[in-house]
């Protein structure tokens, strides 16, 4: 099998196993919303505390039908119609979701947001976002600073754990090797970050910054600078 063959089989196995993941989720969420109404009143405080566990499960499933969804199109992702957009609304809407999902008790979550417009493919760069912070989450001890701001003629979102652990780092040289295994576990949120990023003209990285680790995400501003920085 020729590579070109190889990696549309792979993008084919990433497009259907979203759609399988996404199906039964959605069902479950549905009912999850119907046991909560049938409970009506008797519903106390500790099935209040269960149906939250649920439904951040759920969600844990749907983020996954997104990323393997995100992931199979990311050979298309120059073509992908992208829009003028409030992208302070865009990070707050992917932070929200991503904290949900992914949050810690022990972390909290901060935002340093600039008001600004740009351009972007919204469900892709909600995803690249939400992922961008789980990784951000998973090394955190107490806190994780999300900042938005322009960077000359370009969107930067920068997010900022309170630990130097190089494991972050790592990941990204590993999973963005020429040779690396598009399978290989853990390594799909870093190619969805960083393929969203290249399919928008911009980029992504991960540095170790003193005792802190920085995970940058930049794109242009004016979508005409789509495809020369791509």
């Amino acid at each position: 099998m020729s590579d070109k063959a190889l990696s549309d089989s792979i993008y084919r196995l990433f497009a259907r196993a979203g759609h399988d993941v996404r199906g039964p989720a959605g069902v479950v969420a549905t009912a999850l919303n119907e046991l909560e109404s049938v409970l009506g009143g008797e519903a106390t405080a500790q099935n209040a505390a269960y149906f939250t566990m649920a439904r951040r499960g759920v969600r844990r499933l749907l983020r996954l039908a997104d990323r393997y969804t995100a992931a199979s199109e990311l050979s298309r992702q120059l073509d992908a119609p992208a829009q003028p957009l409030d992208l302070e609304a865009l990070v707050q809407k992917a932070v929200a979701e991503a904290s949900f999902v992914y949050g810690r008790r022990d972390v909290t979550v901060t935002l340093d947001l600039a008001p600004l417009r740009g351009f972007a493919h919204a469900a892709s760069m909600t995803a690249a976002l939400s992922d961008a912070l789980m990784l951000a989450l998973n090394v955190a001890r107490a806190r994780v600073v999300v900042a938005l701001a322009a960077h000359g003629d370009r969107a930067r979102v920068v997010l900022t754990s309170d630990s130097s652990a190089a494991s972050v780092e790592k990941l990204f040289e590993s999973a963005l090797a020429p040779d690396a295994d598009p399978l290989a576990d853990g390594g799909l949120p870093v190619r969805v970050i960083d393929g969203v990023l290249k399919a928008h003209g911009g980029e992504a990285r991960a540095d170790r910054v003193g005792a802190e680790t920085q995970i940058t995400l930049e794109w242009p501003l004016n979508a005409a600078d789509r495809k020369a920085g791509a």
